[in-house]
């Protein structure tokens, strides 16, 4: 074989396998898609206290497993166990000041009660007084005594009620003002369980630099929790997930773990990126200008959960997702070959 035969064979092997090789690559792309654009995450929950105060104790160590309700660090209770004595004592005050005013009601009712008898009695008589006068019994001096005697009770009657309405007020102050003390109570009461400082979920304990004597500010974070639950995000080409729908199959192969395959499913595909957002603002649209004569493609964010049990690895690690979007033996065995290739290539980078 001459050289020039000897370099179009190679020529013509050189351009079948590359025409193999795209014609393999646009199908994997469209029917067997894989991303390298893929890492774990978890939620991550700043922690900070809700009232402020000096660090007296710190609970846990950087990257300490913890479980809900288990304390965190705790401050300094002095100040608010005071808080809860005085409005412990605000509390008994205004009970007491509230049982005066009920006796004081009691007091009162019982004079208009008997002001309103008096007053009875007392036209009952002017009216005995008056039958008798006009028979010629009583005189005309008589008379005007009676009904000036009526005259002064309905008039102590009447103030009898206005006293019974203003202490009845008063009966409705003192209620408020013991509705108040108790609501100061329960804050100043959750403001001291508030000195102890738990965790809301479970999970791994992130960024601690809390120290005893640090002084905490009411809602600024001091560390993270870093939850137990977490999900992949892989980023995919739109072209790619055109057969991909909630509960499509994946293999995931993580960087830190070369040689093991784990299996998940698709659970949700993001609806939008930033860059689809148009802010309200008042201006106009600023069109997208670029030169590239083959422009990036647009990729969509894939969320998976693991059908199998987490690794213990840790948030934001990166991975590679293999998808199983169509139920075809040949496509199916060729993505499994690409997921068990990668995983082995990760020994190497």
């Amino acid at each position: 074989m001459t050289p020039e035969q000897s370099f179009n064979r190679w020529v013509k092997i050189a351009l079948s396998a590359f025409f193999l090789l795209f014609t393999y690559f646009v199908i994997a792309d469209n029917y067997m898609p894989m991303t390298t654009e893929a890492r774990i995450q978890r939620y991550v929950v700043p922690v900070s206290a809700r009232v402020s105060g000096q660090v007296s104790k710190v609970f846990v160590v950087n990257n300490q497993a913890v479980e809900p309700n288990q304390v965190l660090f705790a401050l300094d209770d002095s100040d608010y166990v005071l808080a809860v004595t005085r409005s412990e004592l605000a509390q008994g005050q205004a009970r007491t000041e509230e049982k005066k005013a009920n006796s004081v009601l009691v007091e009162v009712k019982a004079e208009l009660h008997k002001s309103e008898l008096q007053a009875k009695e007392q036209e009952r008589e002017a009216a005995r007084i008056a039958r008798l006068h006009r028979q010629g019994h009583m005189s005309l001096q008589q008379l005007e005594q009676a009904n000036t005697q009526v005259s002064l009770a309905r008039e102590a009657s009447a103030v009898a009620r206005a006293r019974r309405q203003e202490v009845e007020q008063g009966v409705a102050v003192a209620g408020i003002m013991v509705q108040q003390a108790e609501v100061a109570l329960r804050q100043a009461r959750i403001d001291l369980e508030r000195t102890q400082v738990r965790a809301e979920s479970a999970g791994r304990i992130g960024n601690l630099q809390l120290r005893q004597g640090q002084h905490a500010t009411a809602g600024q974070p001091l560390l993270a929790l870093i939850s137990n639950q977490g999900w992949v995000s892989a980023d995919l080409r739109e072209k790619s997930l055109r057969h991909v729908t909630a509960g499509t199959p994946v293999d995931i192969v993580f960087d830190a773990l070369p040689g093991q395959v784990f299996e998940g499913h698709v659970t949700s595909i993001d609806s939008g990126v930033r860059e689809g957002q148009q802010a309200a603002d008042g201006l106009l649209a600023q069109p997208v200008n670029s030169d590239r004569w083959v422009r990036d493609a647009q990729r969509l964010r894939t969320h998976i959960a693991l059908d199998e049990e987490w690794p213990l690895l840790a948030t934001g690690a990166k991975a590679t997702v293999q998808l199983y979007p169509v139920d075809n033996p040949i496509f199916y065995g060729l993505a499994v070959m690409q997921a068990r290739v990668v995983s082995l290539l990760r020994y190497l980078y």
